[in-house]
């Protein structure tokens, strides 16, 4: 995909930054403390504590109007469902974020996915430009809005030309990828076409064999009863990973195998974050093992979570 133009693109940055006189762009004046959840998590051995700052569908749109006709008229379609009274456009929301996990000195920024609501040159020129200034390690996992058009919803052709553009954020592996710390590792898998492939499930296998406690980072979530309840009720459909017979979606083998594997009696993960659903909500995942699942709330709505972890 071509790259957008300097000129253009600083124009873009010059729009977004004046439309929205009343908050500086790099600055995080105007976060509000209630707008970030904070959760406390334990893993059992953990000899140091952690925060995270876990941000997920942002749906950054910047337009361009070099970009395709259709692609163009899509982005001015899409910019009003993220529209949010009395909070900014998550375009300017962003580097406001990025600029308060440097001021906090976070562990970590987690991006949960759907952090752009389409791989258009300007979004991805943005994103790149943002987490250019971010002072902190970050771990990116992938969402279904990330690297899709709806035109090409999940085809060849977006896994081809689309997906491979997250490479650089991702480790070269858009599957699977791994942030290593002294008493946990996270792993980022992605889901985002609601189902886990072969070469992330035998990867995944091998972070397991090793018995350091993990963090497992997915877009969609995975199957609860209350997830399920409140999904179906806001987006009525069963939009998580898992309890079919519930009316969540039915996991393929490969997936049904993830799941086994993750709440089984000796796994090692500790938390699942994962986010989608555009709502928040802590449930416990039910297996062999009971794994805590917390669910970000929209970052387009100007939300945030802070994850503590402790032993």
């Amino acid at each position: 995909m071509r790259r957008t133009n300097l000129r253009v693109f600083r124009a873009i940055l010059l729009i977004i930054t004046f439309t929205f006189p009343f908050s500086a762009c790099g600055s995080s004046a105007s976060i509000k403390k209630e707008d970030i959840t904070t959760y406390q998590i334990r893993i059992p051995g953990a000899e140091d504590s952690y925060e995270f700052l876990y941000l997920t569908d942002t749906h950054m749109i910047v337009p361009d109007d070099n970009e395709s006709p259709e692609i163009s008229d899509y982005e001015k379609q899409r910019l009003p469902v993220f529209a949010v009274e009395d909070v900014p456009s998550s375009a300017e929301q962003f580097p406001q974020w990025i600029h308060y996990a440097n001021e906090q000195d976070f562990d970590g920024l987690l991006l949960g996915g759907d952090i752009i609501d389409s791989p258009s040159a300007s979004n991805l020129e943005y994103l790149n430009t943002s987490l250019d200034d971010l002072k902190i390690p970050y771990i990116y996992n992938i969402g279904n809005h990330d690297w899709t058009y709806p035109w090409e919803y999940m085809t060849e052709k977006g896994k081809s030309e689309y997906l491979p553009l997250f490479n650089s954020y991702m480790q070269n592996n858009t599957s699977i990828h791994t942030k290593e710390y002294e008493d946990f590792t996270i792993v980022a898998v992605d889901n985002s076409s609601n189902q886990i492939t072969p070469n992330a499930l035998e990867e995944y296998k091998e972070i397991l064999s090793k018995k350091k406690p993990v963090i497992l980072m997915l877009h969609v979530p995975l199957y609860t009863k209350a997830v399920l309840e409140k999904a179906a009720a806001v987006w009525k459909g069963g939009v998580v990973l898992g309890g079919g017979i519930h009316g969540g979606i039915y996991p393929d083998n490969v997936s049904t195998e993830f799941i086994t594997l993750t709440t089984a009696k000796d796994s090692p993960v500790e938390l699942v974050l994962a986010g989608h659903v555009h709502f928040a909500l802590k449930s416990d995942i039910q297996g062999e093992k009971s794994i805590p699942q917390i669910i970000g709330d929209a970052g387009y709505k100007g939300k945030a979570t802070v994850i503590q972890i402790s032993g």
